[in-house]
Order: structure tokens, then sequence, then C-alpha cells
């Protein structure tokens, strides 16, 4: 077996103060202009607007200039360094022990320039956020980026874990082609979004003076045409965009990390320590649970965003299932992974029933009176939400293991979500009085982090649940 061949690393005897690239500044002035470019195009159209454009462009390039000469950094083996601001100077020092992932992300302006971001993310405290250099060479970033996961593995693991890099190939771990990328649009919730981005389209045609000659074409489509229009885009635009996206994925493993890879017009590669995992979640819905197909959240202690539970993009989006259980399995080694067998008692799933069965009367109960020969859809719109809320009451489960928990929850959308209980920070009991007459808790799990995500619930758990949960944390935590 071969070694991986990685550039060499940054340290105190190689390295001092060093600047952003030089095409950084020009960069910036890209960026303003993507956000500027329509006062910018109003005041070109003005006599001399022209002249005026160019002179604010060439204030905000040599701001950024400025900025961009005033803006260090420096890495000494322990810790990244980094020096900013022209008239309000800011130090920031980040110790390598503190690292929870390390991402180069190359956009499309940055491959044009042939340059990188390296964004390094932090145990998320609700202050101070992730620290970007924007923008570095593609060899310093590859370089920081090396120097960074091995001097983070050499602390957490000792020397020993990091004498040895495998060659990437013997421990790939999954690889997603376009034909599996194009399924999972089809089958997964960006489907829905497409709808949502045709609006913001017609909102942008209205700001550019053409939202009428929009509105005339859609009004000479009939109904019926113009929905098969935009199923038909829906249908189209879905898997495109998840193809774009995760053009190139694939996961492996190097050593105590998981190296994720993605993208065309937005490339990035990111670094999840192991050791720093908070919990593996893993989705189907009922497409692709029919379909054998699901996708995997990985999550650390930093932030949480609306892409993945760890920082943006550290998921699969869709794999297979035995492949979407391989990796879980890989992640939480060595843990053994723990099936849900505890089943939600009775008295749990008959008051979601009675919860949804309500708000089912309240939200459609008023209509037979208002309109009579409604009565027989909203009774039985109403029994079909019973009928749902049984199956979802009977699909909530759980199960306790040496050193995980793993929650299922959800019907139409399923999760499975392992929490190891050595990464348990807090937990929670609640009580609604409703609960408290049915003789019912939820246990709250809190994991490092401060957003919702970052909580695992067990909804509606008897006292014999509850106690045997609490029994499992407490004996993990003091071991």
């Amino acid at each position: 077996m071969t070694e991986e061949v990685q550039p060499p690393d940054l340290d105190a005897r190689s390295i001092g103060a060093r600047r952003l690239h030089p095409w950084s500044p020009v960069i910036d002035l890209a960026v303003w202009l993507t956000r500027l470019w329509p006062p910018l195009l109003l005041v070109a159209s003005r006599p001399n607007g022209r002249l005026l454009v160019v002179a604010v462009l060439l204030v905000v390039l040599v701001v950024r200039a400025v900025a961009w000469w005033r803006t260090t950094w420096t890495y000494d083996g322990d810790e990244l360094t980094v020096a900013s601001g022209v008239w309000n100077r800011t130090v920031r020092r980040v110790p390598v022990a503190r690292l929870q992932q390390v991402e180069v992300v190359r956009k499309l302006r940055h491959q044009l320039f042939g340059v990188a971001t390296v964004r390094l993310q932090l145990a998320h405290d609700g202050d101070g956020g992730d620290v970007v250099l924007e923008v570095l060479s593609v060899a310093d970033a590859d370089r920081l980026r090396n120097g960074l996961e091995r001097r983070r593995r050499a602390v957490s693991f000792g020397d020993d874990a990091v004498a040895h890099v495998p060659a990437p190939p013997a421990h790939e771990l999954l690889r997603l082609g376009p034909r599996l990328l194009a399924l999972g649009g089809l089958t997964g919730a960006s489907l829905l979004l497409v709808p949502t981005g045709m609006v913001a389209l017609l909102s942008t045609l209205d700001d550019l003076g053409l939202g009428d000659d929009a509105e005339d074409l859609a009004g000479r489509l009939p109904a019926v045409g113009g929905a098969v229009i935009a199923v038909l885009l829906a249908v189209a635009a879905a898997p495109t965009l998840m193809v774009v996206r995760f053009h190139g994925f694939r996961l492996a493993r190097r050593t105590t990390d998981l190296v994720l890879e993605r993208g065309v017009f937005e490339r990035r590669s990111s670094t999840v320590p192991l050791a720093r995992l908070q919990l593996v979640r893993l989705h189907r819905n009922l497409v692709r649970r029919w379909l054998h197909l699901g996708s995997v959240d990985l999550a650390t202690s930093g932030r949480a965003t609306a892409e993945g539970t760890g920082s943006a993009d550290d998921a699969v989006p869709v794999a297979r299932w035995h492949d979407v259980l391989a990796v879980a399995e890989v992640a939480l080694a060595p843990r053994r992974l723990v099936v849900a067998d505890r089943r939600a008692v009775p008295a749990a799933t008959r008051r979601l029933v009675r919860r949804r069965t309500l708000v089912a009367v309240v939200l459609t109960g008023w209509v037979p009176f208002v309109w009579a020969p409604a009565t027989v859809g909203v009774g039985a719109f109403v029994a079909l939400v019973i009928v749902v809320a049984r199956a979802a009451g009977r699909a909530r489960r759980h199960g306790i293991g040496a050193e995980l928990v793993v929650v299922e929850t959800g019907l139409i959308v399923w999760t499975r979500t392992f929490v190891p209980l050595d990464r348990v920070q807090s937990w929670r009991i609640t009580e609604s009085p409703f609960q408290r007459r049915a003789g019912l808790s939820t246990v709250s799990i809190h994991l490092a982090g401060t957003s919702g995500r970052r909580t695992v619930r067990v909804v509606d758990a008897s006292s014999a649940q509850r106690d045997a949960l609490l029994v499992a944390i407490e004996q993990r935590r003091s071991g």
C-alpha cells in the first residue's frame, strides 16, 4: 500500500506572518459587484453615471486593497493567529485543540483565479463564529489544512495516530455518481424548493421591469398547461441542481477523520474529526424508503446550518441504504450500532392521536356549517388524520446501548438518530399537566452547541423508559 503524498506542513520554523493572496481585493470587488449591481446599473443610466460608477469601483478596490494589506495570518504549530482591521485592529487566536473542522472551499470565482478559502469551524458557543481566511493560494490552503489536521490529531490522540496516513483509495467509503444524485434530487426535499425559486425569479423579473411581460405570458397559458409546465420544470431542475451541487461526491476516511469532497461551481473539501462527532442522523422519506435509499447528517459541536447539522454540507445527500448504514457504522466506531427496540407505550400513541385529531377538528370542523356538502370530505380528512397519527405514534421508538442511544421518529419523513453517550452535555425532563396525567415525560438530551438541532428528544416516554435513559446517561458519565 502506498502512502498519500501530503504537502509539507506549516510550522513556526517555516512561516511567519503572511498576507492573503494578492488577488483578494479583486475577488472582493467581484463579490461587491454581485451585491450592488442594481443600484450601479441605475446610476450608470444617468448622465455621467458611468464615470461615477467607475469612481465608486475604484474607491471600493482601494479600500479592499488597504484591508488586504492590513490582514495577516500566522500559524506557529499550536495556534492560528489572524490580525485584521484598518482603524480598529482585531487579533484573533485559534488554538488547534479547539478546532472542530477544517474546510477548503473553491467557489467558481476562486477556481477562475486559482485560489481557495479556508474555513475553520470552532466549538460554537453563540459568540465569535468561525474563522475564514479568504483568499489563499491553493498550495497555502492545502498546506495549512494538512498542518492543522495533523496537529489536531496529535493533540487528541498522540503522535502515533498521525505517523501513517493511508492512501484515500484504500479507505474510500462512498462515491456518488450522477445517476444516483439525480435520483436523490427527484426524491428529496429539493424538489419542493423549486416552486420557491420560481417565485423568486418572478419577483426579480418584476424588479427589472419585466413583470408585466411575464404576467402576460402566464395569462395566455391555460391553468392545466401552466401547472404541467411548473411540474416539468421542478422535475428537471431538482435533479440538475443536486448533480451540480454534489458532483464528484466522495467520502473517505483518513486515520481519525472523515473527508468529504463535492461540487462543480463550488468545490468543497471538508474534514470531520471522528473524535468531535456529536451525533449521526439517518433520513428516509416514503419514496426513498421504497427505493431503499437514505441520507446521513454528521454533526460536530460547531455551528448548525440549514444544509446540515454539523456545518454546511457535512452530509451524505443520498445513498443506497446499506451504504448509509455502513457510513453510520464507520462514523460511530468503535461503538456498536444499537437497535431501537423500545416502542412508545399505548398511552403515548393515544395522546398523539388526541392532539392531532383536535387540531384537525379545529381547522376543518367549521366547514360543514358553511358548506354542507363538504361534511363527508371533512369526516374523511379527520379519519385519515387519526390513522396517520396512530401509525406515527407506533413508529416512535428508541434504544439504549452501553455507548449509544438511538431515537427513531417520523412516518412520512423518518429519522434515526444515534447519540454517543459520552457526548451528552446535559439532559432535561419536562412534563406537561396532560403528560403527568398519563404518566408520561419528555426526555431532552442536549449535545455541544446551542442550536435546537443539538437536542435529541424522546417524547412521551413512560416512567420506566425515562428512568432507563437516565441510568444509561449517568452510568456512562460516571464511568
